[in-house]
């Protein structure tokens, strides 16, 4: 891919799993760096939440490869927010990931 492709910044965050004292459990995100990436909107849909309409948008997001990238992370672009459902190497080469996302709303 053209590293002019690669146009919006991105911040990565990967999940992290705590322990209180008290023994509840919470999950938190931790940043695990800034890259650039291509967004691309695969569909659109809605999905029945809380009694109520919800817009899901899944995207596509390519970057330069991560050999730590996984399904969970989120992908943090301008006051949008991606969950990463699954990635996968584009071409088998080790040069660029692709993440199969959902926005999150915000």
């Amino acid at each position: 891919m053209s590293a002019g492709l690669y146009r919006h910044p991105v911040t990565l965050q990967q999940p992290v799993h705590t322990v209180a004292a008290d023994g509840s459990a919470a999950l938190i995100y931790a940043e695990a760096g800034d890259d650039f990436a291509a967004i691309r909107p695969l569909r659109q849909g809605e999905r029945q939440s809380g009694g109520r309409l919800e817009g899901v948008i899944t995207h596509e997001i390519r970057l330069r490869h991560r050999d730590d990238l996984a399904g969970g992370w989120q992908v943090i672009s301008g006051a949008r927010s991606f969950r990463v459902l699954s990635t996968f190497e584009t071409d088998g080469t080790a040069r660029e990931i692709t993440c199969l996302s959902e926005e999150e709303d915000t």
